[in-house]
């Protein structure tokens, strides 16, 4: 315990001292210590075998600095992604002195034993600090659900918002990670997710459910359509407005002018008047507490232009429930309106239907019509009246998933908007703007976001649309497009909800032991589907990403970090034991070929193979960098 407390301190010292500075020094500790750990096992038991060490080295390439005692040096290198213990024959060709101390001249138990010293040093690391740091506290990812994707895997099974994920194929879930890790090695056999709900009345109950996930492609994994929930916490943009103000990152809004704020969803710039100079956050800090702190956001540089039309999304993606039992509606229906039916006369639309909120809102007016009501919908190019069923009211909207993308040309008018004072009517499709054919809703935006204010008055240009109509109608209609000041920047950025758990020490060993093991099977698996194409290889992490997580966990505590830690600890035992030739799989493949036959491979096979290797890992080194320069791009 006493190293985690003295480490504890130093962090915040550098955090103090140097505020991110630290924090990225400490985790760049850290995984120096998990690198350290593997090469000390080799070094040490090859002094135990008497094998004289020349080299005991954290980094390579040029050194950094280093001494000599003995016959070793030790080093720090340039390149930190990985380290090495340079033994005394260990490379082909190397001459060896023949007096006992090269590695050649032992048996191929004592050999075995300093290969894989490392793997096993790795792995007491992760046991002994599992337990400890379980026992202390670690923070977690909340599993509680904070959005479900209508019309997923999670959605179908009944998963709601608020929903708190307890296990997931009976393994215990602390961290929201272990949602998405436990879904993506899954894969299509499905799982089986416990979950604690609260209902109306305050009463949580427990409930299991199973879920079938889907392959998303853009992803590379196996998902169910759920997101974490967010916390009032937020990180700080260093050169935004909060940051000038004095927020911190992990600090937590509280409350906005004095109003409280329930989550992070009540925290809505857009919301705010852009003409306000100042706004008043109530601010607690790590410690609870808290402070007031006025806030002068700052404007985008540029104003929106808003027409006033929406593309329609009332395509059926999904039924569940009631809906799903009552034929209500079938996949790919087009959801058109409500509609009164009175005698033996057309049915007259009371209420449109163009996205979910609008569905929602025309169910509620149809339970107010009764045997009246009538749902119109478009179905393999024909428009039908169809009879709501019996029992029908607002909360069977909640059971259709309507389609999000891609959005069409066909719009729907927002009444008092620029288009529908222009004239301009529902139902038809943009086929030009300003005499130029768009093929979807993406490219109608771009030509409207491009209508920026031109004039003296900072009024936009005007925008001439060209509409065609199912009844063969082709009109034009020029409108000028509103505009609107963009929504205020605070440079805060929401964070998803953390919870911090621990256990007794009894407890935390028999937890810590068993999650070591839990998290090798995982490594395992998750090998397994990259090599069948059940998770794409682009979910592969390098240095960079474990450098930046590495950063994030320090900043939530040193016994966070040093969960981490663990984990990257057990990750690299794991793939130390594959066996690729420089790795000490590798070694351990030779010396069981070795055994067997009775000699050593020769240096000729050995020299070869151990380029072949060196090239494999240098690849692999090479792609997943490519992995994190894309993430970091895209985040």
């Amino acid at each position: 315990m006493l190293p985690l407390i003295v480490l504890a301190n130093v962090g915040q010292w550098l955090s103090n001292a140097a505020g991110s500075l630290g924090f990225w020094l400490l985790a760049a500790g850290g995984i120096g210590l998990v690198i350290f750990v593997h090469e000390l096992g080799h070094f040490l038991v090859a002094k135990k075998c008497g094998v004289r060490v020349e080299a005991f080295a954290i980094g390579f390439g040029p050194r950094l600095f280093g001494f000599k005692r003995g016959d070793t040096e030790y080093r720090l290198g340039l390149i930190p992604i990985g380290g090495y213990v340079k033994m005394a024959g260990d490379n082909p060709g190397d001459s060896l002195q023949g007096d006992g101390t090269d590695l050649p001249s032992k048996t191929v138990g004592q050999r075995f034993a300093i290969y894989v010293a490392g793997v096993v040093m790795n792995l007491l690391f992760a046991v002994i600090a599992l337990p400890i740091v379980l026992a202390v506290g670690v923070q977690f990812h909340s599993t509680t659900i904070g959005s479900v994707q209508p019309g997923g895997p999670a959605w179908k099974a009944g998963i709601e918002k608020g929903d708190e994920v307890l296990a997931i194929d009976g393994h215990r879930a602390d961290d929201f990670n272990d949602v998405i890790a436990e879904v993506a090695l899954s894969g299509a056999d499905g799982v089986v997710i416990e979950f604690l709900r609260t209902g109306p009345e305050g009463a949580p109950r427990t409930q299991q459910v199973a879920v079938q996930p889907e392959f998303d492609r853009a992803q590379g994994r196996y998902v169910i359509g759920v997101a974490p929930s967010l916390a009032a916490t937020f990180d700080v943009d260093q050169d935004g407005p909060a940051a000038r103000a004095g927020i911190k990152k992990g600090e937590r809004i509280v409350a906005f002018d004095g109003v409280p704020l329930a989550d992070v969803d009540a925290f809505e710039p857009r919301r705010i008047d852009n003409k306000r100079t100042s706004v008043t956050l109530r601010v607690a800090d790590r410690a609870g507490g808290e402070r007031d702190v006025v806030v002068e956001p700052t404007k985008q540089e540029l104003p929106t232009c808003v027409v006033g039309i929406k593309p329609y999304q009332s395509r059926v993606k999904a039924l569940r429930g009631r809906a799903a039992a009552s034929d209500l509606a079938r996949v790919d229906d087009e959801l058109i309106a409500i509609a009164r039916k009175e005698g033996e006369g057309p049915a007259t639309i009371v209420a449109a239907i163009g996205d979910a909120d609008e569905m929602a809102a025309a169910f509620a007016q149809a339970g107010a019509l009764g045997g009246q009501a009538r749902l119109l919908v478009r179905r393999d190019g024909a428009l039908l009246e169809l009879a709501l069923p019996a029992g029908f009211d607002a909360a069977l909207a909640t059971d259709i998933a309507l389609m999000l993308e891609p959005p069409g040309r066909r719009i729907r008018v927002v009444s008092d908007f620029p288009a529908a004072l222009a004239g301009m009517e529902s139902g038809g499709e943009i086929v030009k703007v300003n005499q130029v054919a768009v093929a979807n809703w993406a490219e109608i935006k771009q030509r409207v976001d491009k209508a920026v204010p031109a004039s003296p008055d900072g009024s936009a240009l005007p925008l001439e649309f060209t509409l065609l109509y199912a009844d063969g109608r082709e009109t034009s209609v020029t409108v000028t497009p509103r505009v609107e000041q963009p929504p205020v920047v605070f440079g805060l950025v929401p964070t998803i909800a953390m919870v911090e758990r621990s256990y007794p020490l009894p407890e935390a060993v028999r937890v810590g032991v068993s999650s070591a093991g839990y998290m090798l099977k995982n490594v395992y698996l998750t090998l397994k589907k990259i090599l069948v194409r059940e998770v794409s290889a682009s979910n592969l992490s390098g240095i960079l990403t474990i450098a930046y997580v590495s950063r994030s966990f320090a900043e939530s505590g040193i016994a966070t970090l040093f969960f981490f830690l663990a984990v990257l600890s057990l990750n690299l035992a794991f793939l130390n034991l594959l066996p690729i030739p420089v790795l000490d799989g590798g070694h351990l493949f030779f010396l069981l070929v070795e055994k067997v036959k009775g000699s050593p491979v020769s240096d000729k096979v050995m020299g070869f193979s151990q380029l072949v290797g060196l090239v494999l890992v240098l690849a692999l080194l090479l792609f997943v960098t490519y992995n994190d320069l894309r993430r970091f791009i895209s985040w």
